[in-house]
């Protein structure tokens, strides 16, 4: 098939910027597997003792599981870090002490998006206060 495009035409599927590109569709299919970490909803928070545990959606993340949906656990973060986050990431990665406090560390703990996961990160971060205060 010969293309009757003229060079450098954005309307032409070889061209870089055109959506149909093969370039551009991988660079989507990459996208929609991975959570934006500026674009969030906090869809549900709980303090237990001093970790906070959130449900949290990434619409851009359409491909992810549970609908882009992460339930994470952070110890030892108060409610009042966390309420500076413009970036939440939900990979782990060191924790970023002395870093952007408009920027939440990676998780301490991940879980499912669902009522299970909710569920088993709330015993979690309970699990980690109990051992804090040295109670079994």
């Amino acid at each position: 098939m010969t293309c009757r495009h003229s060079p450098g035409d954005p309307a032409c599927s070889s061209h870089p910027d055109h959506p149909d590109n093969p370039a551009n569709r991988r660079v989507r299919e990459i996208e929609a597997r991975t959570p934006d970490a500026a674009r969030f909803e906090i869809e549900d928070v709980i303090a237990v003792g001093s970790h906070l545990v959130m449900k949290v959606k990434y619409p851009n993340c359409e491909r992810c599981s549970y609908e882009g949906t992460k339930v994470m656990v952070y110890l030892n973060c108060s409610t009042i870090d966390a309420l500076k986050w413009r970036k939440l990431d939900p990979h782990f990665r060191p924790y970023n002490q002395g870093g952007n406090p408009k920027e939440a560390p990676g998780p301490n703990a991940r879980f499912p998006g669902s009522k299970e996961g909710w569920q088993d990160a709330v015993a979690y971060a309970k699990s980690k206060t109990c051992e804090v205060h040295g109670i079994r």
